[in-house]
């Protein structure tokens, strides 16, 4: 499986209000070397349910839960579960729907057209990498975060350069093994770097990293 050590076992929660979809994406996975399904929530109670009782390792969402929608569900979970990986499931591709996933602590986020592989690999990168964007998306990504509304209202975080360089490198998509090949550093090194970057900025992963570079204006807007 690309990107999957296949010694280790990813534990998957699938959250999604059709059970014919449920069942076409349990097929899928359980074909998938390294992959396992822990359950499936039929809402948003159950899914918040589910992942506090089985703390699975990625959990598949749909945006659309019946309820509580899955960003609600997502921002609930991410406060009790940090180390969850949440994978937005959806119909829309617009910049807004994207823009609330990834802030609300989303790790990923697929498509429901796209072809089964690009789900196979956004797992594998989430569960890697700690996020997945897309390049596609992170355009779209990038241009709804510059929006003024998201800019306003912050406190001033005060980052090193190195800090500030690693952080645009990672907006830009690079892994941490190309950022620490830039850079002439060790691996270690930038995940260190990276889990000082998360604490000033008060973030839990890549994703809400870039977010914050972009209010905070570190990530250049040009």
């Amino acid at each position: 499986m690309d990107g999957v050590d296949s010694r280790e076992i990813i534990r998957i929660l699938i959250a999604d209000d059709h059970a014919l979809f449920r069942e076409g994406l349990r097929r899928i996975l359980e074909r998938e070397e390294g992959m396992e399904i822990a359950g499936e929530a039929n809402d948003g109670a159950e899914a918040l349910w589910l992942a506090d009782r089985m703390k699975p390792d990625v959990i598949l969402m749909d945006i659309s839960l019946p309820g509580a929608n899955g960003v609600r569900i997502t921002r609930q979970i991410k406060r009790r579960h940090r180390e969850v990986h949440v994978i937005m499931l959806s119909m829309y591709d617009d910049i807004a729907h994207i823009t609330e996933s990834f802030r609300a602590g989303a790790s990923g986020y697929v498509i429901k057209t796209d072809p089964s592989g690009e789900l196979i690999k956004t797992i594998g990168c989430v569960v890697k990498e700690g996020v997945s964007i897309p390049p596609a998306m992170e355009h779209r990504l990038l241009k709804g975060l510059r929006e003024p509304e998201f800019l306003s209202g912050i406190k001033d975080v005060r980052l090193t350069n190195k800090e500030v360089r690693i952080l645009k490198l990672m907006a830009s998509g690079r892994t941490n093994k190309e950022i620490a090949n830039r850079l002439l550093v060790s691996e270690k090194m930038v995940k260190n770097i990276l889990n000082h970057i998360y604490r000033k900025l008060g973030v839990k992963n890549r994703a809400q990293a870039v977010v914050e570079g972009l209010k905070r204006q570190y990530i250049s807007k040009n």
